[in-house]
C-alpha cells in the first residue's frame, strides 16, 4: 500500500525560481514569467491571473522548457500580433507549448491593441509593453 500511495502523491521542488518579468494591476500581480536552471536546461513558468474569474484570485500556469529557443520563440509569437502585416482580427495562431495547447488571438485593450493568450485553464489580456515586461526586455 505504501508503494501505491507514494505513486499518487508526489511533492515537487517549488524554490530555485528567479523571476525574470512580472506584471502588476491595481496592487496584484496579473501576470510573472519566471525562470530555473537545470544543468544544460532551463524551465519556465508563466503564472497568469485568470481574467475570465476577474472577481476571483485564480491563477493558472503555463510551464515549458528551453528547447529549441522556445522562450524567444513564444515571445516572438506575442509579438507578432502588433505587426503592421498581421493587424488582420483574423490573424490567429494555435500551437503546444509544453503540454499545453495555447491560442493567441488579437483583442482590444482600453485604448489600445492586445494579444489574448488562452488555454484549458483560462486566458489573459496582453499589451506589446505587457509581453515585453514579462520577458524582461523593458
Amino acid at each position: 500500500m505504501a508503494g501505491l500511495a507514494q505513486a499518487q502523491l508526489q511533492e515537487l521542488e517549488t524554490g530555485g525560481w528567479s523571476v525574470i518579468g512580472h506584471i502588476k494591476r491595481v496592487g496584484s500581480t496579473i501576470a510573472k514569467m519566471e525562470y530555473k536552471v537545470s544543468g544544460n536546461d532551463t524551465a519556465y513558468n508563466l503564472l497568469m491571473k485568470d481574467f475570465k474569474k476577474q472577481q476571483e484570485t485564480n491563477y493558472f500556469s503555463l510551464g515549458f522548457r528551453s528547447t529549441g529557443n522556445s522562450f524567444g520563440r513564444f515571445y516572438d509569437l506575442l509579438q507578432s500580433f502588433f505587426l503592421p502585416e498581421n493587424k488582420s482580427k483574423k490573424y490567429m495562431k494555435t500551437f503546444r507549448l509544453g503540454n499545453e495547447a495555447v491560442n493567441l488571438q488579437h483583442i482590444a485593450i482600453i485604448g489600445s491593441k492586445g494579444v489574448r493568450l488562452t488555454t484549458s485553464e483560462g486566458y489573459i489580456n496582453l499589451s506589446g509593453k505587457d509581453i515585453d515586461k514579462l520577458f524582461g526586455r523593458r
